[in-house]
């Protein structure tokens, strides 16, 4: 995964989760992540799978939307 788009990824995570007033603590009730590992993901640090970043979007009431780029 590139590096612009790991930090992209986790400052919208980020971002979402505190207008949501929503702490770290809450989304791991329902992730099998450690602490550290949400924290990295949203430092845009961490790989992390499709499966756990679908988990995080549902969480946050986000969904991924994919469109053909222009060349």
């Amino acid at each position: 995964m590139h590096e612009q788009i790991k930090k992209d990824i986790g400052n919208l995570i980020k971002k979402r989760r505190e207008e949501l007033n929503m702490k770290q603590e809450t989304i791991l009730d329902y992730l099998d992540i450690s602490p550290a590992s949400l924290s990295n993901i949203e430092q845009g640090k961490a790989n992390f799978t499709i499966e756990k970043f679908l988990d995080i979007l549902n969480i946050l009431g986000l969904e991924l939307e994919l469109k053909v780029k222009k060349v």
